[in-house]
């Protein structure tokens, strides 16, 4: 993993600077230089551990929203097929007995029912009227022949409701099937995530219990304004649409690392939490990788801090000032994304602002994880802990 070091004061980069002094060091020096060293090591290879457990819930939240959005439409799709199938019951219904009433009193022959069954049957092979040696069987057809039509529609139109909401059944509980077990899948990647933070050696108690508050007021707020979960692939083309239609989604010129965190530090600062731009540097490291990968993604986020369209239209920001908000430009992005968590709650509630940025609770905590991690590693205690 790359990270970047600079000289002077505390928080002021990601990898501390080794200590250096004059002659040669003591044997108690050297022995403490190399626990630290060791401490240091460790740290970065929980970073490291907490980066890829993370990018692979990231996959597999993807896969769980695609679930639930697939079982989601597909129950939407049964209702509307069962309400249309009573209807056209009813309609069949409806048009069975009228043509029975015709039929009773135009035709005085053989049974009713005798005489139905042979009208199926005649039906059913194609045989024209000009066919038929009864006369008056022939004659009830002409007389009623746009009813007959009308019947054997009407029927045809239910069966075919009827195989489609068979079918719609079957891929409804294959649809839960897949749910259940991206759920599963998930659940076992945030435990990896969590036994991985914990080797940290950080609280989990008061973090469980914000992100069931987040949750809780998600809920809340979903169940007032009446949103819907995601659309899966259907969504990312929409977003991939309106980057294309409506935005600058330009590539840049490759930034350095070090370009990065002088990026996060200074956007931190503008933004009002410039002590606690170890946060939004580990935004950055979780999103891109500090720019290395800048989708788009499974839900059409794009950018060094992986913005929807949707909402870099509303939140994006022009920060070098050369008059375009380019969702591409880690220049703009960085301080878009402050801006953002900004608004979200930091840095009072830094749960509350990582929860508006990806609601997920494994996206918080491996947030948080990170950046606690890099504040341990340039042994700044003048903010933290942040798990």
């Amino acid at each position: 993993m790359l990270v970047h070091a600079r000289p002077a004061g505390a928080g002021d980069a990601l990898r501390p600077v080794a200590e250096e002094g004059p002659g040669v060091k003591s044997g108690r020096e050297a022995s403490l230089e190399e626990s630290i060293q060791k401490r240091n090591a460790a740290l970065r290879k929980s970073i490291e551990e907490i980066t890829v457990v993370g990018g692979r819930l990231d996959g597999a939240q993807a896969r769980a929203d695609h679930a639930r959005a697939r079982v989601g439409e597909l129950g939407r799709q049964a209702r509307r097929l069962d309400q249309q199938i009573a209807e056209q019951e009813k309609l069949f219904r409806g048009v069975r007995e009228d043509y029975r009433a015709r039929i009773t009193a135009a035709y005085k022959g053989e049974s009713l029912e005798g005489f139905m069954a042979f009208l199926g049957g005649w039906f059913r092979s194609g045989r024209g009227v000009g066919g038929l040696a009864d006369p008056s069987v022939a004659t009830v057809l002409l007389e009623n022949r746009q009813d007959l039509v009308e019947y054997e529609e009407a029927g045809r139109d239910l069966r075919t409701t009827r195989r489609q909401i068979s079918q719609k059944r079957q891929d409804y509980g294959k649809a839960l099937e897949e749910q259940q077990e991206a759920g599963a899948e998930l659940r076992r990647r945030e435990a990896a995530l969590d036994l991985t933070i914990r080797e940290l050696g950080l609280s989990k108690a008061q973090t469980e219990e914000r992100l069931r508050d987040l949750r809780a007021a998600e809920r809340v707020r979903t169940s007032r304004d009446g949103a819907a979960t995601g659309g899966g692939e259907v969504d990312r083309k929409s977003e991939l649409k309106l980057a294309r239609d409506r935005l600058v989604a330009e590539t840049v010129e490759p930034t350095s690392q070090s370009e990065y965190m002088d990026l996060y530090r200074a956007s931190a600062r503008d933004y009002g939490f410039g002590q606690d731009w170890y946060v939004l540097a580990a935004v950055g490291e979780v999103e891109s990788g500090h720019g290395r990968n800048m989708g788009p993604s499974s839900a059409g986020a794009m950018g060094p801090m992986q913005f929807l369209p949707s909402t870099w239209e509303t939140s994006g920001v022009d920060g070098n000032g050369d008059g375009v908000a380019n969702i591409m430009d880690p220049q703009d992005a960085i301080p878009a994304a402050a801006g953002y968590l900004r608004v979200g709650g930091a840095p009072r509630d830094w749960y509350g602002a990582l929860y508006s940025y990806n609601h997920a609770d494994w996206y918080v905590k491996k947030v948080l994880a990170v950046a606690e991690a890099h504040r341990r590693l340039a042994h700044d205690k003048s903010v933290g802990p942040y798990l």
